[in-house]
């Protein structure tokens, strides 16, 4: 993990607005900020003000609660007036992402989110003549799919003097056996999440542009060195974003891996809800009730990395596959892989390293370099002093 090392130059130390700051994710996020040099103050603002109290009697002198209702326009106001940095860890994201980062805007505070909603990251996307104007920069999507992951992908087509295809892949896990005898867990709101994305139509990029497209249309992906295997794609926010950054772009997908049984199981619960049979919060509950979906009773592991980008294009003339996977990520639970990255990203806004106006994806903003040399500190196999922090891999296609 991370030590704190004493602040010699940059800005002043900033103030942050964590919103959902004693949440799931958030409760991670705070404990990154409340140890940092960047960081004068952290508010811990969240529904649940004994939570946040709690949470901040953990962190010490720099926590503050602050009980917010983000349905309180007037309270959103007046706590955005009280910090230099803003981030948003309260879904669901098709209520108030969009919601937040207009007030965000309004107040000129940067703004940073977790956002994995494709719905509504078209919805802030439209909101970036608006901070651009203000002189805002707004990062949606900075988590670990999307946020690395994008990254990632921006590192694997910096490999490509012209891109063709951009994808972002994460390793899809399932849950734990359900004792016999026993009732099953309700399904998290996650959980709802991943199922509504796999049972309507998503947006991807294609033809060099946005496209309609369902889910689970399997590929197959070759990843240089680790051979081919079949992803299946997703409903996710990056590929609604990297093509902002190379326009040549001419198809982007995100997409999945599995083991066997968990993709059967995730194919037939989408396959219920799409027939009418299901509701997706029934489905959800049912996909977590569903048996042989953990480690080796759901089959062999896909052999490709847990998260990666790759890009195919040309470079030098020839046709090249670039892949970019992690070396050091804090990959201790959804907590702190989700978490952990949006503090990193505050605090190299608090440092002056994210600075471009607008609303912008991971990689329109965020240098992925300098990203994973400070992520990679927090990581419990990073050291402060080590390289090779991410993998960067190439194959010339046909070679």
């Amino acid at each position: 993990m991370r030590t704190t090392q004493t602040r010699t130059t940059g800005p002043a130390p900033q103030r942050v607005l964590v919103i959902g700051g004693a949440g799931e994710m958030g409760t991670h996020t705070c404990g990154v900020l409340a140890g940092a040099d960047e960081i004068a103050e952290v508010i811990i603002a969240d529904r649940d003000i004994d939570r946040a109290r709690e949470l901040a009697a953990t962190l010490g002198v720099k926590a503050t609660p602050l009980q917010l209702d983000l349905t309180d326009s007037g309270s959103l106001k007046e706590a955005l007036g009280k910090a230099d940095i803003v981030l948003n860890t309260a879904g669901p994201f098709y209520l108030f992402g969009k919601h937040v980062l207009n007030a965000a805007i309004e107040a000129g505070t940067t703004y940073l989110d977790i956002c994995d909603d494709w719905e509504p990251t078209l919805d802030m996307l439209q909101l970036d003549d608006a901070a651009r104007a203000a002189g805002v920069t707004a990062v949606i999507g900075l988590g670990a799919s999307p946020g690395i992951s994008n990254l990632l992908a921006a590192l694997a087509m910096s490999g490509c003097d012209t891109v063709e295809r951009a994808y972002t892949c994460w390793r899809a896990n399932g849950y734990p056996p359900v004792p016999e005898g026993t009732t099953p867990p309700e399904a998290t709101a996650a959980v709802v999440h991943w199922v509504h994305n796999l049972a309507a139509t998503i947006k991807v990029w294609r033809g060099g542009k946005l496209a309609d497209a369902e889910p689970l249309e399997e590929r197959r992906l070759a990843y240089p060195g680790w051979g081919e295997e079949s992803v299946w794609v997703c409903g996710h926010p990056e590929p609604l974003t990297l093509g902002r950054v190379r326009p040549e772009l001419k198809e982007s997908l995100n997409v999945m891996s599995s083991r066997p049984l968990l993709m059967e199981a995730l194919i037939k619960t989408a396959g219920r809800v799409r027939s009418g049979e299901l509701t997706v919060p029934e489905a959800a509950n049912a996909l977590v009730a569903e048996p042989n979906t953990m480690g080796r009773a759901a089959g062999t592991a896909p052999n490709l990395p847990v998260l990666f980008g790759l890009a195919e294009g040309i470079k030098d003339g020839r046709p090249v596959r670039v892949g970019a996977r992690p070396l050091a990520v804090p990959n201790a639970s959804m907590g702190t892989m989700t978490g952990i990255p949006l503090a990193v990203g505050a605090l190299m806004a608090a440092r002056g390293e994210v600075t471009a106006p607008g609303v912008h994806g991971p990689e329109g903003a965020i240098d992925p370099a300098a990203f994973f040399q400070l992520l990679a500190e927090f990581a419990d196999q990073g050291t402060t002093e080590r390289q090779d922090v991410v993998e960067v891999v190439s194959d010339f296609i046909g070679a």
